[in-house]
């Protein structure tokens, strides 16, 4: 079977998704794909050009949109899609957040969120503060289910234990933290999920305020 570029990406993300980013390596590829490394090489530099390109492609990947949806739909499916990247692809979470903003597909997420964030009102330079709020959100969480190797929620009884860790505290030392303890560490799907909700408001309460700027003048 012909070697192409599209095949060694499908080989370097199978490895990494079962054997881990430590597992990559050009050899490793040749061996998957039954060729020799050499010929790995003929497509890609060497790893690291590889990597840059198997980011690309995952960034690539776009969220289904309905146009006719209501703005604040639109914008909670397209950050949950982005940090499901990285649910997606635990491994890659490191590479995916260390990318330059110059891979085209960053340009175009770039792209495609400030269109989103203009279409509600606000001016470009709040778009422009609101895109990067939103990637520190996005990112932050991505790289806590990267880092944590959680490709759903945590089980419960983790969870239950970082509770109890809280609730024993010495009530002298940290007695906040000792009471608050049931409450403490929930559901981090439910933490995105709330965090992208008050996201969504202040956006739509700047543009309103920006709105009634405009009408003001």
């Amino acid at each position: 079977m012909r070697l192409d570029r599209e095949r060694i990406l499908d080989a370097a993300a199978e490895i990494v998704g079962t054997e881990g980013l430590p597992a990559l390596t050009m050899r490793r590829i040749g061996a998957e794909l039954g060729a020799d490394p050499t010929a790995v090489y003929r497509h890609f530099r060497n790893k690291r050009e590889l990597l840059t390109e198997l980011a690309d492609r995952l960034f690539a990947t776009e969220p289904e949109l309905d146009p006719q949806a209501p703005w604040a739909e639109r914008m909670r499916a397209s950050m949950w899609h982005a940090m499901r990247r990285y649910r997606s692809h635990l491994d890659l979470g490191l590479l995916l957040a260390g990318q330059s903003d110059e891979l085209p597909s960053l340009v175009r997420i770039r792209e495609e969120s400030l269109e989103l964030l203009t279409e509600v009102g606000l001016t470009l330079e709040q778009a422009a503060m609101f895109s990067q709020v939103i990637e520190n959100h996005v990112v932050g969480c991505g790289l806590f289910f990267a880092i944590s190797g959680w490709h759903s929620d945590p089980p419960h009884e983790t969870l239950e234990a970082m509770r109890r860790f809280y609730a024993l505290l010495p009530a002298d030392v940290a007695p906040l933290c000792r009471e608050a303890a049931p409450h403490l560490c929930p559901d981090p799907d439910g933490v995105f999920a709330y965090t992208t909700d008050l996201l969504i408001a202040a956006i739509e309460r700047t543009a309103a305020a920006a709105g009634e700027e405009v009408a003001r003048a």
